[in-house]
């Protein structure tokens, strides 16, 4: 465990968790889902709860039965009315909840229910270290989620349409981008497809990540 030195110097970091999104490729309400006995968005809420973010908002549709399910007890929760424009609008909803008060926000997929405390604090202290970065997770080449953007990229963030997030902006001229290397599979396993579904729930329902 780091010492308390060490906790004065992490950056403020705000997790946003998007879990506003149509899941039109499952076709129906992937997020609540059930996954090791809760809805598989609380994983990813419970994990980002434990672990050295500032705070923890979470981006919900207007009218959901998450609203009713979910345990969101410490987390802040704001509504994405316009789901059919897309996941940037949940995406610019969460930051505008945050921009005014953080150094970075780091946006979680509602979707990933393996990742871990530890994971998240990892990506939260190399983002200390260089806080005028991105910081995303890699493994073997392939970059995973979360992303964490630094505050000076807010404005530009905020301007975003469509279904895309934040990838746009990763090929901006100038944008520093720190990989962190993680040994993890969480921030790797995404679930978009009842086969995705079924491998999370064959592979994972009974074992440890």
């Amino acid at each position: 465990m780091a010492d308390q030195s060490f906790k004065q110097e992490i950056a403020k970091t705000s997790g946003i968790i998007l879990a506003a999104g149509k899941a039109t490729r499952m076709g129906r309400d992937k997020l609540s889902l059930p996954f090791r006995g809760k809805p598989m968005v609380q994983h990813v809420i419970d994990a980002a709860r434990a672990s050295q973010l500032s705070n923890v908002t979470v981006v919900l549709p207007e009218k959901s039965e998450l609203h009713d399910i979910l345990d969101l007890e410490g987390c802040e929760v704001v509504t994405s009315p316009e789901r059919d424009k897309g996941q940037a609008e949940s995406f610019k909803a969460g930051l505008r909840n945050v921009k005014d008060r953080v150094q970075g926000a780091m946006f979680f997929l509602g979707d990933q229910p393996l990742i871990e405390p530890e994971t998240i604090n990892r990506l939260v202290w190399a983002f200390s270290q260089e806080p005028q970065c991105w910081v995303a997770p890699i493994q073997e080449g392939m970059r995973g989620n979360p992303i964490t953007i630094p505050s000076t990229w807010f404005e530009r963030a905020l301007e975003l349409e469509g279904d895309t997030g934040a990838r746009p902006l990763l090929a901006a001229p100038g944008l520093a981008l720190r990989l962190v290397r993680i040994h993890e599979v969480g921030p790797f396993i995404d679930v978009d497809t009842e086969l995705e579904y079924q491998q999370l729930l064959d592979r994972y329902e009974s074992k440890s990540a």
